[in-house]
């Protein structure tokens, strides 16, 4: 059974506990992992789950992922 998540944004607080980083080592991975900051309402940015984790476990974005490589995802994080 995989981790079940039932959000679909994280925060910096999500990530820097997820990666077991600080905040400042995080934002320097960022960049480097490709993945985008989304903004809402000109609030504190988010990070799309399904972009970090395909970057953890294929090394690319979700929109290079294949179909497959996607609902791999998709089942691990939200139990599909």
């Amino acid at each position: 059974m995989g981790v079940v998540m039932h959000k679909y944004y994280y925060t910096y607080a999500d990530l820097m506990e997820l990666l077991s980083c600080s905040k400042s080592t995080l934002e320097k991975k960022i960049p480097k992992m490709n993945i985008r900051k989304r903004y809402f309402n000109g609030g504190r940015p988010k990070f799309l789950v399904l972009d970090v984790h395909s970057y953890l476990e294929y090394n690319k974005a979700w929109n290079q992922c294949t179909q497959k490589e996607k609902q791999e995802l998709k089942e691990l994080l939200y139990d599909v």
